[in-house]
């Protein structure tokens, strides 16, 4: 356990401050830029008569910003965790981690937990909290105890759907990374080009049997966590929150998602495999 904790520490200390700031500065220009603009030009009058402005432009930055903040953390996550398996050797430190009792297991499990998971969540919900604060002076004046309290469980599933929709990624850059590790700088590509071939043969094979397009099932979960679970457009829809969290159950209580994460566990076997092997850093 110690171990594990001091590999925790290692990527902590190395990476925590991209992820934070990012999380922290995006919303902090995007809100200042917005009250300049207000402050100059005034209150814009949007279309639909039934919904405040200052509710549409809180919407806008909860919204968006959020959102943004979750494209970057899918980007980031896509560069760092393909790589991963020649992480060491790239920034020669290989020779000092392979001096150390370090189990092949810690230290696989512990960059993907921290670089695919623990940092970038974090970026989101420092975001999402940021976001709310930022926002106040547009919903202050509605404050309730009952707006207080569903601003706090639009926080905790925001969180809740930033979690799992770090999940459905998951798969997808272990996947790429155990290409890489197979056929270094040739794998990632080899898995692109590969898997959608993959899915169409086993379509012809299976006679087009649903659970063939493994693909379609995959990123209809992976997208509909995202489009169709809405916490953050709160004040724009004023949205029944508990319609929501029954709505993100059922993308986790479900057969696809216990295969995202029964495929997460078989590339994180085989990147441990590879490295136990002697044949990656």
């Amino acid at each position: 356990m110690q171990q594990f904790k001091t590999l925790m520490l290692r990527e902590w200390m190395q990476h925590r401050q991209t992820w934070i700031r990012m999380g922290i500065w995006i919303p902090i220009i995007f809100w200042a830029a917005m009250y300049a603009f207000l402050l100059k030009f005034g209150m814009p009058d949007f279309q639909d008569t039934q919904i405040k402005a200052t509710s549409m432009l809180a919407n806008l930055g909860l919204y968006y910003q959020t959102g943004f903040i979750t494209f970057l953390a899918f980007i980031g996550i896509l560069l760092m965790i393909p790589s991963l398996p020649y992480r060491d050797l790239d920034d020669k430190s290989v020779a000092f981690w392979r001096s150390l009792p370090v189990t092949d297991s810690s230290a696989i499990i512990v960059p993907v937990l921290m670089n695919a998971i623990v940092l970038p969540l974090i970026a989101i919900m420092t975001a999402l909290a940021l976001n709310l604060l930022l926002s106040a002076p547009l919903w202050i004046s509605d404050l309730s105890l009952k707006l207080g309290l569903d601003l706090l469980l639009v926080y905790i599933g925001g969180s809740l759907q930033a979690v799992f929709t770090l999940l459905w990624f998951l798969p997808v850059v272990l996947l790429l990374a155990v290409g890489n590790s197979m056929v270094r700088r040739w794998g990632i590509a080899i898995v692109l080009i590969g898997t959608p071939i993959l899915e169409n043969m086993l379509s012809r094979l299976f006679n087009g049997h649903p659970y063939a397009n493994f693909l379609h099932i995959y990123f209809s979960g992976f997208g509909g966590i995202q489009d169709n679970v809405s916490f953050l457009t709160y004040f724009s829809e004023r949205t029944d929150l508990a319609l929501q969290f029954a709505s993100l159950l059922r993308y986790v209580v479900n057969w696809p998602f216990c295969f995202v994460l029964l495929s997460s566990a078989l590339c994180l076997y085989a990147l441990i495999l590879r490295r136990k092997n002697g044949q990656t850093a």
